[in-house]
């Protein structure tokens, strides 16, 4: 017998605000199919949730900077959410949720355990692999944002069969991203450059995994054929003060900006003529990709985790080896080189592809297809 109403909760480590795949998915399900709530293992540094200012029940189960070791206190917080709310299905992200969710779950009999894996290299230590191991029975299903997230995932995980994991890409909005209001001149001018400067951008956390080192390096080449061209860096980090330092030794300190963390990442993205994401390693499913495609970029990435499974080919962007940094120059160049019919090209194509495969509302109907499939086990 189908159940009228499935009770959802999601399971993360901290609410972080802003866009996020997670919180976006799930607000988005069909309302007369699911009710949500959100559970968090910590509610340090939350000043405001606007998943509950949007009428959604809101738990945190701990008030903690940082959760060392295994804390009784928070399972036993968890187990009585799941039991009072008659949770049907915990969708668990990362790690250390997937492993107080999978014991919770067992002690308030819920009876679908989801965990979903956002990176690569998450399970390559033995401590983790041990408690997989110890949890695979508990849990219904694991997802993993890109295909190479699902294949590294079987790799560390050599008990584990194909069949439980599950591919669920990451998604954004697209609308927010394709239909900014301001132009790219606009754009520019806010950030203090002249219409006919040629800028190259990043976003994301510096840190060395992110290899923007490798984007400086090559920026050195790119600059010497394009005089007009800029670099801007969006997010803070560890290696700010070392990027900062390299981009000052070269001499290219006012052609290189650290914009820090910006709330206008629309602007940003028009602001942007090539978007560059040089990283080394650790990405699963980069959403800033699918952003700066969405908003009508033209991109350069890494052969790093799902970044290839986005630009699938020279018709939608360009991929080079992480690290390389002559390579990373040369497409770089090549872009800025094209004529306008063929960028435009390159721009319609992507976009269609992250409208046609990564908004929200395809994601959704395939994570509800995931949610419903593991329910009909039980009801």
């Amino acid at each position: 017998m189908k159940k009228d109403k499935i009770t959802l909760a999601l399971l993360c480590s901290r609410y972080d605000g802003g866009v996020t795949s997670v919180g976006d998915l799930a607000l988005g399900l069909d309302k007369e199919r699911f009710k949500v709530i959100f559970i968090y293992l910590t509610k340090y540094g939350v000043e405001r949730n606007f998943i509950k200012e949007a009428g959604y029940n809101v738990f945190y189960l701990s008030n903690m900077k940082r959760i060392k070791g295994f804390r009784l206190s928070i399972l036993y917080r968890l187990i009585r959410i799941l039991k009072e709310h008659n949770v049907d299905i915990l969708h668990c992200h990362a790690h250390k949720p997937t492993f107080y969710g999978a014991l919770a779950a067992r002690f308030a009999k819920t009876p679908v355990v989801l965990s979903h894996v956002h990176g690569l290299d998450r399970n390559n230590n033995f401590k983790r692999k041990f408690a997989y191991l110890l949890l695979f029975g508990n849990i219904a299903r694991i997802v993993g944002v890109a295909k190479s997230v699902k294949e590294d995932v079987l790799r560390s995980n050599w008990s584990l069969s194909a069949e439980k994991v599950t591919v669920l890409e990451n998604s954004i909005d697209y609308k927010r991203f394709a239909d900014a209001p301001i132009s790219k001149e606009d754009a520019k001018r806010i950030l203090g450059f002249p219409s006919d400067a040629f800028v190259f951008g990043t976003v994301g956390r510096l840190s060395p995994n992110k290899g923007q080192i490798y984007l400086i390096k090559s920026f050195v080449k790119v600059k010497q054929m394009i005089p007009s061209a800029k670099l801007i860096f969006v997010g803070e980090g560890t290696l700010r003060q070392a990027l900062e330092k390299d981009a000052a030794k070269i001499g290219l300190l006012d052609s290189i900006h650290f914009l820090g963390r910006r709330d206008d990442i629309e602007e940003i993205y028009k602001a942007i003529d090539v978007f560059v994401l040089p990283s080394i390693g650790s990405e699963g499913m980069p959403r800033v990709i699918l952003e700066a495609m969405a908003a009508g970029v033209p991109c350069i990435g890494t052969k790093i985790g799902g970044t290839p499974e986005v630009i699938c080919n020279n018709d939608i962007g360009y991929v080079v080896e992480p690290g390389d940094s002559e390579a990373l120059a040369d497409a770089m160049i090549k872009l800025t080189k094209m004529i306008p019919e063929e960028r435009q090209k390159i721009i319609d194509n992507a976009r269609q592809r992250i409208y046609s495969h990564y908004s929200h509302d395809v994601v959704i109907r395939k994570l509800e297809n995931i949610y419903e499939a593991e329910i009909a086990h039980y009801y």
